[in-house]
C-alpha cells in the first residue's frame, strides 16, 4: 500500500521521513520509552535512519506494518509514532511511542482514536479490521491510560507474560473490535 495521511483537528499522520531521523533518536533515547519498548539501547541517528527506510518504508510497501509519525499540524514536528502490526486475518497490534513534549495534550489518544476508526473503516478508506489489540508491560499505567481511553476492553493480565531487557514481566492485554461502541473510556480491574 501507498502511505497514507491522516488527519485530526490538530495533528497530521504521516509516514515518518529521513529528515525526522533526529525527533526519532529523541524520543527512543528516553528513559520511559527505553523502559517500556524494544528500541534498541543505545539508539542513535543510524538506527533511526535504518528503522526510518528499511522498517517503516518496507512495511508499507508489504502491508506487514503502518507506522505513522504523530506532528502538531502548527509546526509538524516529529512528537513520536503510533503503528499497525502483527496482522493476522483481520486483526491487528497498535502500539505508540511518543516524546516527553508530545505527552499530557492528548495527543496519543487522538492520534490512536484516529488510526483505530481508519484500521476498522472499510476498504478502501480503511484497512476493514474486525479487532485491534493493545499489549505493554503491566507497569507502564500511561499506556493502559490511553488504552482506556481509546475505548479498548482490558482482556486480561499475563502473568510473566513478555521479556523485556533480560527480564520476565506482567503484560496487560486490550482490544477494540470494529463493532465495540469506543465512544467512552473503558473501566479495567485493579492491579
Amino acid at each position: 500500500m501507498d502511505p497514507v495521511t491522516l488527519r485530526t483537528d490538530r495533528l497530521v499522520l504521516s509516514i515518518p521521513e529521513p529528515g525526522d531521523a533526529e525527533d526519532v533518536v529523541a524520543y527512543a533515547n528516553d528513559p520511559d520509552v527505553i523502559a517500556y519498548t524494544s528500541v534498541p539501547v543505545p539508539y542513535g541517528h543510524a538506527e533511526a535512519r535504518q528503522w526510518i527506510t528499511e522498517v517503516v518504508r518496507t512495511g508499507w510497501a508489504t502491508d506487514t506494518r503502518y507506522d505513522f509519525g504523530i506532528r502538531r499540524t502548527d509546526d509538524l514536528r516529529l512528537l513520536g509514532t503510533i503503528g499497525l502490526f502483527g496482522f493476522d486475518g483481520g486483526a491487528a497490534e497498535v502500539g505508540y511511542a511518543v516524546h516527553p513534549d508530545g505527552r499530557g495534550h492528548g495527543y496519543t489518544t487522538e492520534a490512536a482514536r484516529r488510526v483505530l476508526d481508519w484500521a476498522f473503516a472499510p476498504a478502501p478508506e480503511g484497512l476493514g479490521l474486525v479487532r485491534v489489540q493493545w499489549r505493554a508491560i503491566a507497569t507502564n499505567t500511561p499506556s493502559a491510560a490511553i488504552a482506556q481511553r481509546l475505548g479498548l476492553r482490558f482482556e486480561g493480565r499475563l502473568r510473566l507474560g513478555v521479556a523485556h531487557r533480560g527480564r520476565r514481566h506482567d503484560q496487560l492485554v486490550a482490544a477494540a473490535l470494529r463493532d465495540d461502541d469506543r465512544s467512552a473510556p473503558t473501566i479495567w480491574p485493579a492491579s
